[in-house]
């Protein structure tokens, strides 16, 4: 890198040299062309300067070269493989795609290199990297991306993949490994971790590579471990903490008691973690850390449920148990008292005040099931116990029937968007004055065959977790184009449809903005026509990027409204700063009959915001009694069942006396 610099310094010292002479050449010419002058003479300048320009041409086509090459280096580093830099920017191409289905990552740790640098030297370190480097490049095809992205760790991106390919490439770079070590003196020795994602096994790519990453450093502990795992759980109190198991030795347990039990020995899964383990890390030290696990270890082992607990990653552990003499609620509420003992336990020896565990039964039927799958469900359950109250979760029918559909939502939405299953809907909204439609709010529905396929309050949630939506509204703002470009000019005067955002597109706020500039100067619509609903939620969690966004579309005539006010975060400060043109008021804060302390509260709110010269609106009317008294205290819209119900774009066509 350092010589490559050196000569591009060189090329452009000499480049400069002979620009100079070239200018001083053209120079003398100038002042040597007059009458007098020779045609051989002014021949031979004209020459030179040519012969000059062609070397500086020359030399900057080299310079250029040189350049290129340095830039490519910059996403190489020393054994000729992808860098940090180039991994970050092909996980950031990753991200910026539809789905990962089909990638997988397989990630890896070369063992002793610290031993290596520390005994041999660095040069003997960088031999050992670029050895295991080699062996590494051997096992790639044209779907891979190998990168290093530390010291010792490496990472293959592979696409079009399957979880027998990766198994397929580790057998390969183990074969590799151990044929290199037969003749060298400093054997190589790795850990790996590889994960999918497919169908039903759905991964974002962040989740994708901590999977990968979990499974490598369990690698790394189970192929330290010489010994059996059984001994090392015996002497637990000789070790800094309980090392972890691989998930084909857990797997291999459950095979061997479910064996054992044939039928006769209801058998469970219980997977528990502490909640918020790293805060504790963070707060008092690993070694503390360390010594909570190792009690949680003890007193899950302790419990008369368990055949057999093993920590499976980091704070997560899995214990097989025997849930002959319990099921049910009866289990639920002895794993519960379970894990408020090991609580207690920690509370009164550390007086940490915040610990708390979360825990998963998966109860094994007695038909065939793959191990994995039994632990996937503990999980799940565990993961579901953090959102409980009672932090405990027996998995069952309705939360395998939950996962299955969510998974084929999210399998299906591609090619439902790809297919227009998605239907815009119009719910309007009535003036209270003149009791007429005043404007309309555009939902979203699934259609397929004719029937509604799914609730919006199901797929939309799951949609905003994995960034699908963004996609969604978008799909929704461009059907809605389409029909206020037919429409427009029919509607009453001052009507506007409402549109949702959804709080992910204010982690890239100008991008938004760009796309909706895009749909309005694609389809001709006049911005005047449009209302952008954005949650009080979203605007208290992030009020610069909203407070941007709204500045940006009102200064296009787009009109802004706070949707779902009074939700559970609305205080006298939102009020304060508040940009929006319009509040919505939610439903929850109206509820089914209006107290005297309802009355009053609406009353101040609605005289704050009459003076503040903002249009309100309020959703989810269902009663005349309510909408009379919003009418009385100066409500601008109402919107609910009582006037109308979500409806197709040809029922709202009628509605509005649309022709086509």
């Amino acid at each position: 890198m350092k010589r490559n610099k050196s000569i591009l310094h060189l090329c452009e010292i000499i480049l400069a040299v002979l620009m100079l002479i070239l200018i001083l050449n053209l120079y003398l010419t100038k002042l040597l062309v007059d009458p007098d002058l020779s045609y051989k003479a002014m021949y031979q300048s004209l020459c030179m300067t040519l012969t000059f320009l062609v070397l500086c041409i020359v030399l900057a086509l080299i310079q250029r070269e040189l350049l290129a090459r340095l830039l490519n280096n910059a996403y190489r580093d020393v054994t000729g493989i992808h860098n940090k830099k180039s991994l970050e920017k092909k996980l950031q191409e990753l991200n910026d795609r539809a789905n990962t289905f089909g990638v997988g990552v397989m990630m890896f740790d070369l063992n002793n290199l610290k031993h290596v640098n520390d005994t041999y030297g660095h040069e003997k370190g960088d031999e050992f990297i670029q050895a295991f480097a080699y062996c590494l490049t051997r096992i790639l095809d044209e779907h891979s991306f190998l990168a290093r992205y530390g010291g010792d760790e490496f990472i293959i991106i592979q696409e079009n993949t399957k979880p027998e390919d990766l198994k397929h490439m580790d057998l390969q770079l183990s074969t590799l490994v151990q044929e290199y070590n037969t003749r060298a003196s400093l054997p190589l020795s790795y850990a790996v971790g590889y994960e999918v994602s497919y169908r039903n096994h759905y991964f974002m790519v962040d989740d994708l590579i901590n999977a990968a990453d979990k499974r490598m450093y369990q690698d790394k502990f189970y192929k330290k471990d010489s010994k059996n795992t059984s001994e090392a759980q015996s002497q637990t109190k000789n070790n800094p903490v309980i090392p972890t198991v691989s998930s084909e030795f857990l797997a291999e347990k459950i095979r061997l008691f479910q064996t054992q039990a044939s039928g006769n020995l209801p058998i469970a899964l219980i997977s528990t973690d502490i909640d918020n383990f790293h805060f504790i890390n963070d707060k008092y030290g690993y070694p503390l850390g360390n010594e909570i696990l190792n009690i949680v270890y003890e007193e899950l082992t302790a419990s008369s449920l368990s055949l057999f607990t093993a920590r499976f990653f980091s704070d997560v552990f899995i214990s097989i148990a025997d849930v002959s003499r319990q099921t049910g609620d009866a289990l639920r509420e002895q794993i519960q008292n379970l894990d408020q003992k090991i609580c207690s336990r920690i509370r009164d020896t550390y007086h940490i005040s915040f610990f708390r565990t979360n825990s998963g039964i998966y109860v094994i039927p007695e038909e065939e099931t793959k191990p994995e799958t039994m632990i996937s469900c503990a999980n799940v359950a565990r993961r579901i116990a953090k959102k409980l109250i009672s932090h405990t979760c027996l998995y069952s029918d309705e939360i395998n029937r939950k996962e299955k559909m969510q998974a084929e939502i999210l399998h299906s939405f591609h090619s439902a968007l790809e297919n227009h299953e998605f239907e815009i809907y119009f719910q309007p909204k009535v003036n209270t004055i003149s009791q007429t439609v005043s404007s309309a709010e555009v939902l979203v529905r699934w259609i397929r065959n004719g029937k509604l396929l799914w609730s919006p309050d199901i797929y939309i949630p799951l949609f905003e977790q994995n960034g699908f939506v963004i996609d969604l509204d978008y799909y929704v703002y461009e059907q809605t184009f389409q029909w206020l470009r037919k429409y427009a000019d029919q509607l009453p005067e001052k009507f506007r449809v409402s549109l949702n955002v959804s709080p992910v597109h204010f982690e890239q706020p100008q991008t938004f903005i760009q796309k909706i500039q895009e749909f309005i100067d694609s389809y001709g619509i006049d911005p005047s026509l449009l209302t952008f609903e954005i949650t009080e939620s979203t605007y208290v969690n992030n009020p610069l990027a909203v407070n941007q966004v709204i500045r940006s579309l009102q200064n296009r005539s787009i009109q802004i409204s706070m949707d779902d006010f009074g939700s559970g975060y609305s205080s006298l400060n939102t009020l304060k700063d508040l940009l929006f043109d319009e509040v919505k008021i939610d439903q929850m804060f109206l509820g089914d009959t209006l107290s005297e302390n309802a009355h009053i509260v609406l009353q101040e709110i609605f005289h704050m915001l009459k003076r503040m010269k903002k249009t309100i609106v309020c959703e989810g009317v269902e009663t005349k009694e309510i909408a009379d008294f919003l009418r009385q205290e100066g409500c601008d819209e109402i919107q609910g069942f009582l006037y109308y119900r979500p409806m197709c774009h040809g029922d709202f066509e009628k509605l509005m006396r649309c022709r086509a």
